[in-house]
């Protein structure tokens, strides 16, 4: 094939099939302590050494962690760049869209504090009130993660990639900034979005090489018509 793929759908399977069973426990534990008491069962185990780890953790899911993706694809994997390209649009309209314009009124665990309820604070990380629902940290990660687990020549990747988007879902309800529900939205739209993106890239390679075969076909049948015209 000419226009061979650049990554391996069932690597990509696989790392799906890892984050829907982290999506699985993660509902059955909302399920089970509902949405507040789920935030405060994992806000209420905590020390030092895990409040340090954590602030580093959920770096991996913020929107610049695409830069070091698109350079990498654009220096090292050219033919890559579409389906990352649509993946960050894809995870940042859903994301976005779902914040601003259909969950605009939904508040950040900060707003449960009272003069009883006392949210933990880490100095220095700044507590939002609105716009909690889908966490766009943890959609970015696991959007990142399947995504390069679709491109890694080891199926290891493909249950260490979602394992470390799984931390920095953990990392938003620890540090006090998304709930539980949220992180299970964003866990959904990162496999939505990084689906849609290699979905559609696929279906554009299929498209195109079906042109690119036809065109000689096409010229010989030309050419063997005007020839017979002699």
């Amino acid at each position: 094939m000419s226009l061979a793929r650049s990554y391996n759908w069932n690597y990509y399977k696989t790392a799906v099939g890892v984050s829907l069973i982290f999506l699985s426990l993660i509902l059955i534990f909302l399920f089970s302590y509902g949405k507040n008491e789920s935030f405060f069962f994992i806000n209420a185990y905590h020390n030092y050494s895990l409040d340090l780890f954590f602030q580093y953790v959920t770096f991996l899911g913020d929107g610049l962690i695409y830069i070091p993706m698109v350079l990498y694809a654009v220096f090292f994997n050219r033919k890559f760049l579409i389906p990352v390209i649509l993946a960050i649009l894809f995870c940042t309209f859903f994301s976005q869209f779902s914040k601003r314009v259909l969950f605009p009124g939904e508040l950040r665990p900060i707003s449960l504090e009272t003069g009883e309820i006392v949210i933990r604070k880490i100095e220095g990380l700044q507590l939002h009130r609105m716009h909690s629902f889908p966490s766009g940290h943890t959609s970015t990660a696991f959007t990142i993660a399947l995504l390069l687990s679709s491109i890694m020549k080891k199926r290891f990747w493909a249950f260490v990639l979602p394992f470390l988007a799984l931390l920095v879902a953990y990392s938003r309800v620890y540090l006090s900034l998304h709930f539980v529900t949220d992180v299970a939205a964003g866990l959904i739209i990162g496999i939505i979005s990084s689906f849609l993106a290699l979905y559609l890239y696929e279906r554009w390679l299929s498209k195109k090489e079906r042109k690119q075969y036809a065109a000689p076909v096409h010229d010989k049948v030309s050419t063997d018509n005007f020839s017979s015209n002699l």
